[in-house]
C-alpha cells in the first residue's frame, strides 16, 4: 500500500476514534466502552495489512486526545494511551512474526494488568468516590483483586479483538478497499 495512502487512512482512523473518545469524555455512561471503540478504529489500517497505520493512528489519536481532553479526563487519555491504542497494533505485529501464542498472551495480560493497576494507582482517590472500588474491604486487598480479575477479564478481551480484527479484515477484503 502507498505510503499516502497508510497516512490518509490512518487519519480517517484516528478522526474516529477522537469522536469515539469525545463521546466517551462528555457522556460519562459511555467512558470506558469509548475507549474499547477508539481502539476499534486502530483495526482499520491493521486489516490492509499496515502495522505503520496502526502505530500512525494511535499516535495521531494520543496526540489529539492530549490536546483536547487531558485537562478534561485524563484517565481516559492514559488508559487509552498506555495499552488500549496500543493493544490491536500489538496482536498485528504477535501475528505477523508467528510469536508464540502463549508467551504473548502471557505478556500482553501483565501488560493490561499493570496498565489496570497504573489507572486505580493514580486516581483511585478521586475517580471512585461512591463506588464499591472505595469499599475499605476492598482497598485492603485492591491490587489482589484487580490483578486476579484483569487478567481473567483480559483473556476474554484479547480473544474478542482477535474476532473482531479477523471480521474487519474479511470485511475490507471483501469490500475491495
Amino acid at each position: 500500500m502507498k505510503r499516502s495512502k497508510i497516512i490518509a487512512l490512518s487519519a480517517i482512523s484516528s478522526a474516529f476514534s477522537i469522536l469515539f473518545l469525545t463521546a466517551g469524555v462528555f457522556l460519562s455512561v459511555l467512558d470506558y466502552s469509548a475507549i474499547f471503540m477508539a481502539s476499534l478504529c486502530t483495526m482499520l489500517p491493521l486489516a490492509k495489512k499496515s502495522w505503520k497505520g496502526g502505530v500512525f493512528t494511535y499516535f495521531g489519536t494520543l496526540l489529539l486526545a492530549l490536546i483536547f481532553f487531558v485537562g478534561v479526563r485524563p484517565e481516559i487519555v492514559l488508559t487509552y494511551g498506555i495499552f488500549f491504542g496500543l493493544h490491536p497494533t500489538v496482536n498485528f505485529i504477535l501475528r505477523e512474526k508467528n510469536f508464540n501464542k502463549i508467551i504473548g498472551v502471557i505478556i500482553k495480560t501483565v501488560w493490561f494488568v499493570a496498565s489496570l493497576l497504573l489507572v486505580y494507582w493514580l486516581f483511585s482517590g478521586f475517580l471512585f468516590e461512591e463506588s464499591l472500588l472505595n469499599n475499605e474491604i476492598f482497598k485492603k486487598y485492591a491490587y489482589i483483586i484487580i490483578s486476579a480479575v484483569g487478567a481473567v477479564l483480559f483473556i476474554a478481551y484479547d480473544f474478542l479483538m482477535m474476532r473482531f480484527q479477523a471480521m474487519m479484515d474479511k470485511t475490507i477484503e471483501k469490500l475491495k478497499l
